[in-house]
Protein backbone atom coordinates (compact mmCIF):
# COMPACT_ATOMS: atom_id res chain seq x y z
CA UNK A 1 0.00 0.00 0.00
CA UNK A 2 1.76 3.58 -1.09
CA UNK A 3 0.76 4.76 2.62
CA UNK A 4 2.79 8.15 1.57
CA UNK A 5 0.54 8.74 -1.49
CA UNK A 6 -2.58 9.08 0.66
CA UNK A 7 -1.00 10.98 3.48
CA UNK A 8 0.16 13.36 1.28
CA UNK A 9 -2.40 14.32 -0.48
CA UNK A 10 -5.80 13.66 1.43
CA UNK A 11 -4.64 13.06 5.05
CA UNK A 12 -2.03 15.91 5.82
CA UNK A 13 -4.40 18.85 3.96
CA UNK A 14 -7.11 17.06 6.33
CA UNK A 15 -5.15 17.58 9.28
CA UNK A 16 -4.41 20.96 8.08
CA UNK A 17 -7.89 22.20 7.47
CA UNK A 18 -8.28 20.81 11.29
CA UNK A 19 -6.24 22.58 12.89
CA UNK A 20 -7.65 25.69 11.08
CA UNK A 21 -11.40 24.85 11.94
CA UNK A 22 -10.34 24.44 15.51
CA UNK A 23 -9.05 28.16 15.75
CA UNK A 24 -12.07 29.16 14.15
CA UNK A 25 -14.27 27.26 16.50
CA UNK A 26 -12.56 29.47 19.39
CA UNK A 27 -14.10 32.95 18.35
CA UNK A 28 -17.68 32.18 19.63
CA UNK A 29 -16.01 31.88 22.80
CA UNK A 30 -13.68 35.11 22.56
CA UNK A 31 -17.12 36.41 21.01
CA UNK A 32 -18.39 36.00 24.48
CA UNK A 33 -15.59 37.03 26.87
CA UNK A 34 -15.59 40.60 24.72
CA UNK A 35 -19.38 40.66 25.43
CA UNK A 36 -19.30 40.58 28.81
CA UNK A 37 -15.46 42.74 29.57
CA UNK A 38 -16.33 45.38 26.99
CA UNK A 39 -19.63 45.64 25.28
CA UNK A 40 -21.56 45.55 28.37
CA UNK A 41 -19.17 47.75 29.88
CA UNK A 42 -18.93 50.25 27.92
CA UNK A 43 -22.28 49.95 26.33
CA UNK A 44 -20.79 50.54 22.84
CA UNK A 45 -23.20 49.52 20.16
CA UNK A 46 -20.38 49.88 16.87
CA UNK A 47 -17.89 47.17 19.48
CA UNK A 48 -21.37 45.23 19.30
CA UNK A 49 -21.65 45.16 15.73
CA UNK A 50 -17.65 45.01 14.54
CA UNK A 51 -17.57 41.97 16.93
CA UNK A 52 -20.57 40.01 15.77
CA UNK A 53 -19.42 40.77 12.34
CA UNK A 54 -16.06 39.46 12.57
CA UNK A 55 -17.84 36.13 14.10
CA UNK A 56 -20.10 36.13 11.20
CA UNK A 57 -17.31 35.89 8.62
CA UNK A 58 -15.38 33.31 11.32
CA UNK A 59 -18.33 31.09 11.04
CA UNK A 60 -18.79 31.71 7.52
CA UNK A 61 -15.01 30.23 6.74
CA UNK A 62 -15.47 27.70 9.47
CA UNK A 63 -18.11 26.52 7.56
CA UNK A 64 -16.89 26.90 4.18
CA UNK A 65 -13.52 24.90 5.39
CA UNK A 66 -15.64 22.17 6.88
CA UNK A 67 -17.09 21.33 3.41
CA UNK A 68 -13.93 21.48 1.91
CA UNK A 69 -12.74 18.72 4.41
CA UNK A 70 -15.75 16.55 4.40
CA UNK A 71 -14.80 16.94 -0.12
CA UNK A 72 -11.67 15.57 0.71
CA UNK A 73 -12.11 12.57 2.46
CA UNK A 74 -15.09 11.83 0.30
CA UNK A 75 -12.18 11.72 -2.57
CA UNK A 76 -10.15 9.82 -0.16
CA UNK A 77 -13.04 7.53 0.75
CA UNK A 78 -13.02 6.97 -3.24
CA UNK A 79 -9.36 6.70 -4.29
CA UNK A 80 -8.74 4.32 -1.72
CA UNK A 81 -11.73 2.33 -3.40
CA UNK A 82 -10.37 2.41 -6.74
CA UNK A 83 -6.27 2.39 -5.94
CA UNK A 84 -6.54 -1.06 -3.46
CA UNK A 85 -8.94 -2.42 -3.78
CA UNK A 86 -8.82 -4.23 -7.38
CA UNK A 87 -5.14 -5.08 -6.35
CA UNK A 88 -6.70 -6.61 -3.40
CA UNK A 89 -9.35 -8.78 -4.88
CA UNK A 90 -7.04 -9.74 -7.44
CA UNK A 91 -4.25 -10.97 -4.65
CA UNK A 92 -7.68 -12.50 -2.74
CA UNK A 93 -8.51 -14.68 -5.44
CA UNK A 94 -4.60 -15.42 -6.20
CA UNK A 95 -4.19 -16.84 -2.74
CA UNK A 96 -7.48 -18.13 -2.45
CA UNK A 97 -5.85 -21.23 -4.60
CA UNK A 98 -3.09 -21.67 -1.90
CA UNK A 99 -2.63 -25.51 -1.17
CA UNK A 100 -1.93 -24.68 2.18
CA UNK A 101 -5.65 -23.43 2.87
CA UNK A 102 -5.18 -20.18 4.89
CA UNK A 103 -6.68 -17.91 2.18
CA UNK A 104 -7.29 -14.57 2.96
CA UNK A 105 -11.17 -14.24 2.38
CA UNK A 106 -11.92 -10.69 4.55
CA UNK A 107 -9.41 -8.55 3.33
CA UNK A 108 -12.49 -6.41 1.50
CA UNK A 109 -13.91 -6.18 4.46
CA UNK A 110 -11.48 -5.11 6.27
CA UNK A 111 -10.33 -2.60 3.25
CA UNK A 112 -14.18 -0.96 3.95
CA UNK A 113 -13.27 -0.71 7.73
CA UNK A 114 -10.29 0.33 7.77
CA UNK A 115 -11.77 2.80 4.59
CA UNK A 116 -15.13 4.06 6.81
CA UNK A 117 -12.93 5.23 10.12
CA UNK A 118 -10.21 6.83 7.74
CA UNK A 119 -12.65 8.82 5.64
CA UNK A 120 -15.22 9.46 8.40
CA UNK A 121 -15.89 10.63 11.35
CA UNK A 122 -13.29 8.41 13.59
CA UNK A 123 -10.37 10.11 11.61
CA UNK A 124 -12.30 13.90 12.45
CA UNK A 125 -12.19 12.98 16.63
CA UNK A 126 -8.32 11.49 16.34
CA UNK A 127 -7.58 14.84 14.55
CA UNK A 128 -9.53 16.84 16.74
CA UNK A 129 -7.69 15.53 19.81
CA UNK A 130 -4.02 16.28 18.36
CA UNK A 131 -5.20 19.74 19.01
CA UNK A 132 -5.32 19.11 22.73
CA UNK A 133 -2.46 20.64 23.78
CA UNK A 134 -3.47 24.08 22.55
CA UNK A 135 -6.65 23.86 24.42
CA UNK A 136 -4.80 23.38 27.43
CA UNK A 137 -2.41 26.22 26.85
CA UNK A 138 -5.28 28.45 26.42
CA UNK A 139 -6.71 27.46 29.50
CA UNK A 140 -3.58 27.53 30.76
CA UNK A 141 -3.42 31.44 30.03
CA UNK A 142 -6.89 31.79 31.55
CA UNK A 143 -6.16 30.19 34.71
CA UNK A 144 -3.25 27.07 35.33
CA UNK A 145 -6.24 25.62 38.03
CA UNK A 146 -8.29 24.87 34.66
CA UNK A 147 -5.28 23.04 33.60
CA UNK A 148 -4.64 20.75 36.71
CA UNK A 149 -8.04 20.11 36.79
CA UNK A 150 -8.86 19.64 33.02
CA UNK A 151 -5.39 16.85 33.10
CA UNK A 152 -6.90 15.04 35.93
CA UNK A 153 -9.95 14.41 34.02
CA UNK A 154 -8.25 13.72 30.87
CA UNK A 155 -5.77 11.36 32.77
CA UNK A 156 -8.63 9.68 34.24
CA UNK A 157 -10.66 9.06 31.63
CA UNK A 158 -7.29 8.06 30.11
CA UNK A 159 -7.28 5.45 32.43
CA UNK A 160 -10.43 4.15 32.02
CA UNK A 161 -9.66 3.46 28.27
CA UNK A 162 -6.85 1.52 29.12
CA UNK A 163 -8.87 -0.81 31.37
CA UNK A 164 -11.56 -0.75 28.62
CA UNK A 165 -8.72 -2.31 26.08
CA UNK A 166 -7.83 -4.75 29.03
CA UNK A 167 -10.90 -6.37 29.74
CA UNK A 168 -12.74 -5.84 26.89
CA UNK A 169 -10.42 -6.72 23.98
CA UNK A 170 -9.54 -10.48 24.03
CA UNK A 171 -13.32 -11.03 24.62
CA UNK A 172 -14.31 -9.43 21.31
CA UNK A 173 -10.95 -11.09 19.75
CA UNK A 174 -12.43 -14.88 21.09
CA UNK A 175 -16.20 -13.80 19.86
CA UNK A 176 -15.23 -12.54 16.55
CA UNK A 177 -13.40 -15.68 15.70
CA UNK A 178 -16.15 -17.98 16.86
CA UNK A 179 -19.06 -15.93 14.96
CA UNK A 180 -16.59 -16.50 11.87
CA UNK A 181 -16.10 -20.21 12.78
CA UNK A 182 -20.19 -19.80 13.01
CA UNK A 183 -20.93 -18.26 10.04
CA UNK A 184 -17.64 -20.55 8.07
CA UNK A 185 -20.46 -23.76 9.39
CA UNK A 186 -23.64 -21.90 7.90
CA UNK A 187 -21.92 -21.32 4.29
CA UNK A 188 -21.15 -24.87 4.09
CA UNK A 189 -24.63 -25.84 5.31
CA UNK A 190 -26.01 -23.68 2.74
CA UNK A 191 -23.71 -25.54 0.19
CA UNK A 192 -24.52 -28.61 0.76
CA UNK A 193 -28.43 -28.28 1.23
CA UNK A 194 -29.53 -30.98 -1.18
CA UNK A 195 -27.28 -33.82 1.11
CA UNK A 196 -28.50 -31.77 4.44
CA UNK A 197 -32.25 -32.09 3.39
CA UNK A 198 -32.42 -35.62 1.37
CA UNK A 199 -30.16 -37.58 4.49
CA UNK A 200 -32.24 -36.45 7.46
CA UNK A 201 -29.05 -34.27 8.62
CA UNK A 202 -31.08 -31.28 9.38
CA UNK A 203 -31.50 -32.15 13.21
CA UNK A 204 -27.95 -32.83 13.65
CA UNK A 205 -26.82 -29.62 12.19
CA UNK A 206 -28.99 -27.25 13.56
CA UNK A 207 -27.41 -28.86 17.29
CA UNK A 208 -23.99 -28.26 15.88
CA UNK A 209 -25.13 -24.72 15.07
CA UNK A 210 -26.49 -24.33 17.93
CA UNK A 211 -23.59 -25.19 20.15
CA UNK A 212 -20.92 -22.66 17.97
CA UNK A 213 -24.00 -19.43 18.02
CA UNK A 214 -24.39 -20.47 22.38
CA UNK A 215 -20.26 -20.15 22.37
CA UNK A 216 -20.74 -17.22 20.14
CA UNK A 217 -23.43 -15.40 22.84
CA UNK A 218 -21.38 -15.95 25.93
CA UNK A 219 -18.03 -14.35 24.31
CA UNK A 220 -20.38 -11.77 22.79
CA UNK A 221 -22.39 -11.34 26.32
CA UNK A 222 -19.49 -11.30 28.51
CA UNK A 223 -17.90 -8.50 25.86
CA UNK A 224 -20.90 -6.57 26.28
CA UNK A 225 -21.19 -6.51 29.71
CA UNK A 226 -17.48 -5.45 30.21
CA UNK A 227 -18.04 -2.61 28.01
CA UNK A 228 -21.63 -1.92 29.56
CA UNK A 229 -19.70 -1.27 32.81
CA UNK A 230 -17.06 0.69 31.49
CA UNK A 231 -19.34 3.09 28.93
CA UNK A 232 -21.56 3.91 32.28
CA UNK A 233 -18.19 4.60 34.52
CA UNK A 234 -17.26 6.90 30.94
CA UNK A 235 -20.56 8.94 31.41
CA UNK A 236 -20.25 9.14 35.25
CA UNK A 237 -16.83 10.72 34.40
CA UNK A 238 -17.65 13.31 31.67
CA UNK A 239 -20.30 14.48 33.30
CA UNK A 240 -18.28 14.99 36.32
CA UNK A 241 -15.70 16.46 34.23
CA UNK A 242 -17.73 18.36 32.64
CA UNK A 243 -19.32 19.66 35.88
CA UNK A 244 -16.12 20.86 37.44
CA UNK A 245 -15.12 22.83 34.58
CA UNK A 246 -18.41 25.60 35.31
CA UNK A 247 -17.57 24.76 39.21
CA UNK A 248 -13.73 25.56 39.13
CA UNK A 249 -14.25 28.92 36.74
CA UNK A 250 -17.03 29.67 39.34
CA UNK A 251 -14.68 29.54 42.05
CA UNK A 252 -11.83 30.91 40.47
CA UNK A 253 -14.27 34.34 40.13
CA UNK A 254 -14.88 33.70 43.50
CA UNK A 255 -11.36 34.01 44.72
CA UNK A 256 -9.86 35.71 41.75
CA UNK A 257 -11.92 39.52 41.08
CA UNK A 258 -9.99 40.05 37.97
CA UNK A 259 -11.57 36.78 36.65
CA UNK A 260 -14.84 37.90 34.89
CA UNK A 261 -18.25 35.70 34.43
CA UNK A 262 -16.96 35.57 30.61
CA UNK A 263 -13.82 33.77 31.43
CA UNK A 264 -15.56 31.53 33.31
CA UNK A 265 -18.15 30.84 30.75
CA UNK A 266 -15.70 30.50 27.93
CA UNK A 267 -13.66 28.14 30.31
CA UNK A 268 -16.76 25.97 30.80
CA UNK A 269 -16.67 26.01 26.45
CA UNK A 270 -13.21 25.11 26.37
CA UNK A 271 -13.10 21.95 29.15
CA UNK A 272 -16.23 20.88 26.34
CA UNK A 273 -14.60 21.11 24.07
CA UNK A 274 -11.43 19.53 24.83
CA UNK A 275 -13.37 16.57 26.21
CA UNK A 276 -15.45 15.83 23.37
CA UNK A 277 -12.40 13.77 21.63
CA UNK A 278 -11.20 12.38 24.00
CA UNK A 279 -14.71 10.84 25.09
CA UNK A 280 -14.93 10.06 21.45
CA UNK A 281 -11.74 7.82 21.14
CA UNK A 282 -13.34 6.05 24.60
CA UNK A 283 -16.74 5.26 23.96
CA UNK A 284 -15.73 4.65 20.21
CA UNK A 285 -12.85 2.62 21.37
CA UNK A 286 -13.81 -1.00 19.67
CA UNK A 287 -14.19 1.04 16.34
CA UNK A 288 -10.67 2.39 16.61
CA UNK A 289 -9.50 -1.30 17.34
CA UNK A 290 -11.12 -2.37 14.94
CA UNK A 291 -10.17 -0.16 12.27
CA UNK A 292 -6.32 -0.92 13.91
CA UNK A 293 -6.81 -4.84 13.63
CA UNK A 294 -8.02 -4.40 10.19
CA UNK A 295 -4.69 -2.23 9.28
CA UNK A 296 -2.27 -4.54 10.53
CA UNK A 297 -4.10 -7.49 8.61
CA UNK A 298 -4.25 -5.49 5.52
CA UNK A 299 -0.72 -4.41 6.07
CA UNK A 300 0.79 -7.95 6.85
CA UNK A 301 -1.47 -8.99 3.72
CA UNK A 302 0.42 -6.42 1.45
CA UNK A 303 4.05 -7.56 3.03
CA UNK A 304 3.43 -11.39 2.14
CA UNK A 305 3.14 -10.84 -1.64
CA UNK A 306 5.08 -8.94 -4.10
CA UNK A 307 3.77 -5.54 -4.61
CA UNK A 308 5.96 -4.83 -6.92
CA UNK A 309 6.63 -7.59 -9.60
CA UNK A 310 9.43 -7.36 -11.69
CA UNK A 311 9.33 -6.26 -15.32
CA UNK A 312 9.45 -8.97 -17.75
CA UNK A 313 10.08 -8.43 -21.27
CA UNK A 314 6.98 -9.41 -23.61
CA UNK A 315 7.14 -12.58 -24.57
CA UNK A 316 5.83 -14.01 -28.04
CA UNK A 317 2.68 -15.79 -27.81
CA UNK A 318 3.97 -19.67 -27.02
CA UNK A 319 3.36 -22.39 -29.54
CA UNK A 320 2.43 -24.76 -27.11
CA UNK A 321 5.80 -26.63 -26.51
CA UNK A 322 5.82 -27.58 -22.63
CA UNK A 323 8.31 -29.03 -20.43
CA UNK A 324 8.73 -30.06 -16.44
CA UNK A 325 12.20 -30.37 -15.12
CA UNK A 326 12.44 -32.21 -12.01
CA UNK A 327 9.20 -30.60 -10.38
CA UNK A 328 8.29 -31.16 -6.79
CA UNK A 329 5.06 -29.91 -4.80
CA UNK A 330 4.04 -30.43 -1.63
CA UNK A 331 1.83 -28.65 1.54
CA UNK A 332 4.53 -27.07 3.58
CA UNK A 333 2.24 -26.70 6.88
CA UNK A 334 2.01 -30.40 7.20
CA UNK A 335 5.37 -32.05 5.68
CA UNK A 336 3.74 -33.68 3.13
CA UNK A 337 4.71 -34.06 -0.54
CA UNK A 338 2.29 -34.66 -3.39
CA UNK A 339 4.32 -35.28 -6.29
CA UNK A 340 8.22 -35.86 -6.55
CA UNK A 341 10.71 -35.52 -9.05
CA UNK A 342 8.13 -34.72 -12.09
CA UNK A 343 9.79 -34.85 -15.80
CA UNK A 344 8.43 -35.05 -18.57
CA UNK A 345 8.09 -32.70 -22.02
CA UNK A 346 5.40 -32.37 -24.92
CA UNK A 347 6.28 -30.59 -28.52
CA UNK A 348 3.34 -28.25 -29.55
CA UNK A 349 0.43 -29.93 -30.46
CA UNK A 350 1.18 -33.13 -28.81
CA UNK A 351 -1.50 -35.19 -26.53
CA UNK A 352 -0.98 -36.42 -22.94
CA UNK A 353 -3.42 -38.95 -20.98
CA UNK A 354 -2.41 -38.99 -17.28
CA UNK A 355 -3.87 -41.88 -15.99
CA UNK A 356 -2.68 -43.34 -11.75
CA UNK A 357 -5.36 -44.16 -8.60
CA UNK A 358 -6.83 -42.01 -7.02
CA UNK A 359 -4.37 -39.32 -4.96
CA UNK A 360 -1.35 -40.02 -7.01
CA UNK A 361 -1.17 -36.27 -7.57
CA UNK A 362 -3.11 -36.07 -10.86
CA UNK A 363 -5.37 -32.90 -10.04
CA UNK A 364 -2.47 -31.46 -8.35
CA UNK A 365 -0.51 -31.98 -11.95
CA UNK A 366 -3.15 -30.22 -13.61
CA UNK A 367 -2.79 -27.30 -11.08
CA UNK A 368 0.95 -26.96 -11.80
CA UNK A 369 0.37 -26.95 -15.47
CA UNK A 370 -1.67 -24.02 -15.76
CA UNK A 371 0.13 -21.92 -13.02
CA UNK A 372 -2.11 -22.08 -10.02
CA UNK A 373 0.30 -23.91 -7.50
CA UNK A 374 3.83 -22.96 -7.93
CA UNK A 375 6.22 -26.41 -7.55
CA UNK A 376 8.60 -26.01 -4.52
CA UNK A 377 11.03 -27.27 -6.31
CA UNK A 378 12.04 -27.52 -10.11
CA UNK A 379 10.75 -25.47 -13.06
CA UNK A 380 7.59 -26.04 -15.45
CA UNK A 381 8.19 -24.18 -18.51
CA UNK A 382 6.02 -23.28 -21.60
CA UNK A 383 8.41 -22.55 -25.32
CA UNK A 384 11.43 -22.62 -22.80
CA UNK A 385 10.20 -19.87 -20.94
CA UNK A 386 9.41 -20.10 -17.23
CA UNK A 387 5.76 -19.83 -16.69
CA UNK A 388 6.44 -18.39 -12.93
CA UNK A 389 7.86 -15.37 -14.91
CA UNK A 390 4.14 -15.18 -16.71
CA UNK A 391 1.59 -12.49 -15.12
CA UNK A 392 -1.74 -14.92 -14.94
CA UNK A 393 -3.37 -12.21 -17.05
CA UNK A 394 -0.93 -13.30 -19.90
CA UNK A 395 -0.39 -16.74 -19.34
CA UNK A 396 -4.20 -17.43 -18.90
CA UNK A 397 -4.95 -16.42 -22.47
CA UNK A 398 -3.24 -18.95 -23.75
CA UNK A 399 -4.36 -21.92 -20.91
CA UNK A 400 -7.46 -23.71 -21.32
CA UNK A 401 -8.36 -25.25 -17.86
CA UNK A 402 -11.38 -27.64 -16.90
CA UNK A 403 -10.98 -28.40 -13.17
CA UNK A 404 -12.87 -31.70 -11.54
CA UNK A 405 -15.19 -28.95 -9.63
CA UNK A 406 -16.79 -26.42 -12.07
CA UNK A 407 -17.20 -23.08 -11.01
CA UNK A 408 -19.92 -21.00 -13.08
CA UNK A 409 -20.70 -17.19 -12.12
CA UNK A 410 -24.13 -15.82 -11.89
CA UNK A 411 -24.52 -13.91 -15.41
CA UNK A 412 -25.30 -15.06 -19.20
CA UNK A 413 -24.22 -18.46 -20.63
CA UNK A 414 -21.91 -16.08 -23.10
CA UNK A 415 -20.37 -14.57 -20.56
CA UNK A 416 -18.94 -17.21 -18.93
CA UNK A 417 -17.77 -18.99 -21.88
CA UNK A 418 -16.06 -15.75 -22.56
CA UNK A 419 -14.20 -16.27 -18.74
CA UNK A 420 -16.45 -12.76 -17.82
CA UNK A 421 -14.84 -10.55 -20.71
CA UNK A 422 -17.38 -8.88 -23.42
CA UNK A 423 -18.00 -11.46 -24.74
CA UNK A 424 -16.24 -12.47 -28.91
CA UNK A 425 -19.83 -13.73 -30.97
CA UNK A 426 -17.74 -15.79 -32.59
CA UNK A 427 -15.52 -17.15 -30.39
CA UNK A 428 -18.17 -17.57 -28.34
CA UNK A 429 -19.93 -19.48 -30.54
CA UNK A 430 -16.37 -21.38 -32.03
CA UNK A 431 -16.18 -22.64 -28.73
CA UNK A 432 -19.48 -24.02 -27.81
CA UNK A 433 -19.83 -25.46 -31.18
CA UNK A 434 -16.60 -27.53 -30.63
CA UNK A 435 -17.29 -28.47 -26.85
CA UNK A 436 -21.16 -29.86 -28.66
CA UNK A 437 -22.97 -27.34 -26.69
CA UNK A 438 -24.17 -24.82 -29.55
CA UNK A 439 -27.69 -26.47 -30.19
CA UNK A 440 -28.34 -27.14 -26.50
CA UNK A 441 -27.41 -23.34 -25.60
CA UNK A 442 -30.06 -22.67 -28.55
CA UNK A 443 -32.93 -24.77 -27.20
CA UNK A 444 -32.68 -22.27 -23.63
CA UNK A 445 -35.23 -19.47 -23.24
CA UNK A 446 -32.81 -16.95 -24.79
CA UNK A 447 -30.04 -18.76 -26.35
CA UNK A 448 -26.81 -17.94 -25.01
CA UNK A 449 -28.26 -14.61 -23.68
CA UNK A 450 -30.39 -17.11 -21.09
CA UNK A 451 -29.32 -16.39 -17.25
CA UNK A 452 -27.61 -19.27 -15.33
CA UNK A 453 -28.40 -17.81 -11.76
CA UNK A 454 -25.47 -17.91 -8.82
CA UNK A 455 -23.54 -20.73 -9.40
CA UNK A 456 -25.48 -22.13 -12.42
CA UNK A 457 -27.78 -22.76 -10.59
CA UNK A 458 -30.89 -22.89 -13.27
CA UNK A 459 -27.92 -25.64 -14.83
CA UNK A 460 -27.86 -29.26 -15.03
CA UNK A 461 -24.22 -30.77 -13.62
CA UNK A 462 -23.97 -32.13 -17.55
CA UNK A 463 -24.64 -28.54 -18.84
CA UNK A 464 -22.30 -26.83 -16.51
CA UNK A 465 -19.49 -29.34 -17.38
CA UNK A 466 -19.89 -28.34 -21.01
CA UNK A 467 -20.03 -24.63 -20.86
CA UNK A 468 -16.45 -25.09 -18.24
CA UNK A 469 -15.32 -27.16 -21.39
CA UNK A 470 -16.59 -24.29 -23.58
CA UNK A 471 -15.18 -21.86 -21.22
CA UNK A 472 -11.75 -23.32 -21.47
CA UNK A 473 -11.74 -23.21 -25.35
CA UNK A 474 -12.66 -20.17 -25.46
CA UNK A 475 -10.04 -18.00 -27.53
CA UNK A 476 -8.00 -20.33 -29.22
CA UNK A 477 -5.88 -21.95 -26.26
CA UNK A 478 -2.11 -23.31 -26.99
CA UNK A 479 -2.51 -25.54 -24.20
CA UNK A 480 -5.26 -27.00 -22.70
CA UNK A 481 -5.29 -29.04 -19.40
CA UNK A 482 -8.75 -31.35 -18.87
CA UNK A 483 -9.19 -32.49 -15.20
CA UNK A 484 -11.58 -35.52 -15.67
CA UNK A 485 -13.90 -34.14 -18.41
CA UNK A 486 -16.25 -36.47 -18.38
CA UNK A 487 -17.38 -36.55 -14.93
CA UNK A 488 -20.77 -35.33 -15.34
CA UNK A 489 -21.69 -36.21 -18.66
CA UNK A 490 -24.27 -38.69 -20.23
CA UNK A 491 -24.49 -41.09 -23.25
CA UNK A 492 -23.79 -37.63 -25.44
CA UNK A 493 -21.86 -35.55 -23.74
CA UNK A 494 -19.35 -38.54 -24.00
CA UNK A 495 -19.78 -38.54 -27.49
CA UNK A 496 -19.65 -34.56 -27.94
CA UNK A 497 -16.24 -35.01 -26.22
CA UNK A 498 -14.83 -37.07 -27.76
CA UNK A 499 -15.60 -35.45 -30.98
CA UNK A 500 -14.19 -32.34 -29.64
CA UNK A 501 -11.30 -34.05 -28.32
CA UNK A 502 -10.60 -35.25 -32.25
CA UNK A 503 -10.80 -31.83 -33.16
CA UNK A 504 -8.80 -30.17 -30.68
CA UNK A 505 -6.01 -32.49 -31.57
CA UNK A 506 -6.28 -31.86 -35.60
CA UNK A 507 -5.87 -27.78 -34.52
CA UNK A 508 -2.55 -28.53 -32.64
CA UNK A 509 -3.59 -28.03 -29.32
CA UNK A 510 -1.21 -29.02 -26.70
CA UNK A 511 -3.88 -31.24 -24.01
CA UNK A 512 -3.31 -32.87 -20.90
CA UNK A 513 -5.95 -35.14 -20.36
CA UNK A 514 -6.22 -36.80 -17.12
CA UNK A 515 -8.92 -39.41 -16.60
CA UNK A 516 -10.07 -42.91 -14.96
CA UNK A 517 -11.38 -43.97 -18.44
CA UNK A 518 -9.64 -45.74 -21.38
CA UNK A 519 -12.32 -44.64 -23.92
CA UNK A 520 -10.65 -41.21 -23.95
CA UNK A 521 -6.60 -42.23 -24.42
CA UNK A 522 -7.54 -43.40 -28.40
CA UNK A 523 -6.81 -39.43 -29.18
CA UNK A 524 -3.59 -39.37 -26.86
CA UNK A 525 0.07 -39.53 -28.29
CA UNK A 526 1.85 -39.77 -24.86
CA UNK A 527 1.05 -41.75 -21.71
CA UNK A 528 1.81 -40.46 -17.78
CA UNK A 529 1.27 -42.99 -15.11
CA UNK A 530 1.81 -41.50 -11.65
CA UNK A 531 1.70 -43.63 -8.45
CA UNK A 532 2.22 -42.09 -4.84
CA UNK A 533 3.22 -38.99 -6.88
CA UNK A 534 5.90 -40.39 -8.83
CA UNK A 535 6.42 -41.10 -12.20
CA UNK A 536 5.47 -45.00 -12.82
CA UNK A 537 5.70 -44.54 -16.87
CA UNK A 538 6.25 -41.78 -19.51
CA UNK A 539 6.61 -42.18 -23.33
CA UNK A 540 4.48 -42.76 -26.61
CA UNK A 541 1.16 -44.08 -25.38
CA UNK A 542 1.79 -47.99 -27.47
CA UNK A 543 5.17 -48.22 -25.91
CA UNK A 544 3.59 -47.61 -21.91
CA UNK A 545 0.87 -49.54 -22.08
CA UNK A 546 2.79 -52.26 -23.67
CA UNK A 547 4.76 -52.21 -20.66
CA UNK A 548 2.00 -51.86 -17.95
CA UNK A 549 0.66 -55.42 -19.73
CA UNK A 550 4.20 -56.73 -19.20
CA UNK A 551 4.40 -55.63 -15.77
CA UNK A 552 0.88 -56.81 -15.21
CA UNK A 553 1.43 -60.14 -16.50
CA UNK A 554 5.14 -61.11 -14.77
CA UNK A 555 3.23 -59.86 -11.25
CA UNK A 556 0.18 -62.48 -12.69
CA UNK A 557 2.88 -64.97 -13.15
CA UNK A 558 4.54 -64.28 -9.54
CA UNK A 559 1.28 -64.85 -7.98
CA UNK A 560 0.34 -68.04 -9.30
Amino acid sequence: MNKLFFIRHYFLPTAFFSLVINLLQIAPMFYMMQLYSRVIVTRSEEAFWLLSILLLVALLVMGALEIVKARILVSANNAIDAIIAPDLLKKMVEGATSPEQNPYHYALKDLHTVRTFLTGHGIIQVMEALWLPFYLLIMYLMHPLMVFVLAIGILLMGCVTVVNEYLTSPALAEANTASRNTSRFVDSAMQNAEVVNAMGMLPSLTRRWASLNDRVMALQTRASNRAGTISGSTKFLRILIGAMGSGVGTYIVLKNQTFSPGLMMAGGIMFAKALGPIEYIITGWKNITDARSAYFRLDKFFKQINDNPPVIMELPPPTGQISLEHVTFGIRSNNRIILKDISFSLAAGEALGVVGPSASGKSSLARLLVGVWKPLQGVIRMDGADISNWPSEKLGGYIGYLPQDIELFAGTIAENIARLDEPDSEQVLAAAKLAGLNEIILQMPNGYDTQIGEGGAVLSGGQRQRIGFARALYGSPRILVLDEPNASLDTAGETALVNALQQIKAAGITTILITHNPNYLSNVTKLLILQNGTVAAFGAKDWVLAQAQQAKNQQAQVST
